[in-house]
């Protein structure tokens, strides 16, 4: 896999990091040639900590603002083919990538009994080291939907599906372009044989009940974006698999909102209006 691990870069989007980020983007470097640092939030903190890093091997892009996770990971995919790279490997900053995980994807990537859409990694919490139930196996199978974070695009896939949706802003937009890959014919696959520990929001530990939970304290402006784009996402691909995995994935994080987290009354609030303005999206 040495070839196409030279021919893939890494990119990932920073939203006010911190310096753990250094160590993300390290881990990274020992595995791609290059990364592309998309900085969403282009303040003088975050100007300071990408200072630190070689300019030989990352590239920072700097955006106007915070101008979402679907154009910012666009920024950092498309500088990485307009540099020639023919593998796009993307994170956010709440991920951290695994030794050799890299030659894992690329191994399921290079498989000829399908044809191969997007590669992700199996999923593992942060918080508590849990491997989710649906993330255990080995070797690689076929999913619906693969989260943005640590997943693998090769040039001819997004050649022929494009890039992500960036009028979605957030939210579903790894759901998008995942169903966007199986619609033209792709199969995409997660991968057993390596994990991703990936943090969902602030991940606040709580007790609900008799037990230990993790809260997300997604802010209103999340809430309104997961309602809306679960909507628009279910009205352009229809509620397979995805959707039923999604509803108990969603009936969960709001037992935990409505019993645990505070600003109730403004979340509860920005889910109705992502719920009408879901309904009412127009598809340009």
């Amino acid at each position: 896999m040495a070839d196409a691990s030279a021919r893939t870069a890494g990119v990932v989007l920073a939203y006010h990091p911190t310096d753990e980020i250094h160590e993300n983007i390290a881990r990274l470097l020992t595995q791609v040639p290059r990364v592309f640092v998309v900085n969403n939030s282009p303040d003088e903190t975050s100007r300071a900590l990408f200072a630190r890093l070689d300019p030989q091997r990352v590239e920072v892009l700097e955006q106007a603002g915070n101008v979402g996770v679907a154009a910012g990971f666009n920024a950092g995919m498309r500088a990485a083919l307009d540099a020639g790279f023919d593998f796009v490997w993307i994170f956010d900053q709440d991920s951290t990538v695994a030794d050799e995980m890299l030659d894992a994807l690329l191994r399921a990537q290079a498989r000829t009994d399908v044809k191969v859409g997007i590669v992700g990694p199996a999923l593992r919490a942060a918080e508590t080291g849990n491997v989710y139930d649906a993330d255990r196996g080995r070797g690689s199978a076929p999913i619906e939907a693969l989260i943005s974070s640590g997943a693998l695009f090769s040039r001819p896939l997004l050649e022929d599906i494009g890039l992500h949706d960036e009028p979605l802003f957030i939210d579903y937009v790894d759901h998008d372009i995942s169903l966007r890959a199986i619609r033209a014919g792709y199969t995409n696959l997660k991968v057993f044989d390596t994990l991703l520990d990936h943090r969902f929001g602030d991940s606040q530990p709580a007790r609900f009940l008799w037990r230990k939970v993790y809260l997300a304290n997604y802010s209103p402006m999340r809430h309104y974006y997961t309602s809306r784009n679960r909507v628009i996402v279910m009205r352009r691909f229809g509620p397979g698999k995805w959707f039923r995995d999604d509803v108990r994935y969603a009936a969960k994080a709001w037992l935990k909102v409505l019993f645990c987290e505070r600003g109730r009354p403004k979340k509860i609030g920005a889910f109705f209006r992502g719920l009408r303005d879901g309904i009412t999206y127009r598809d340009v």
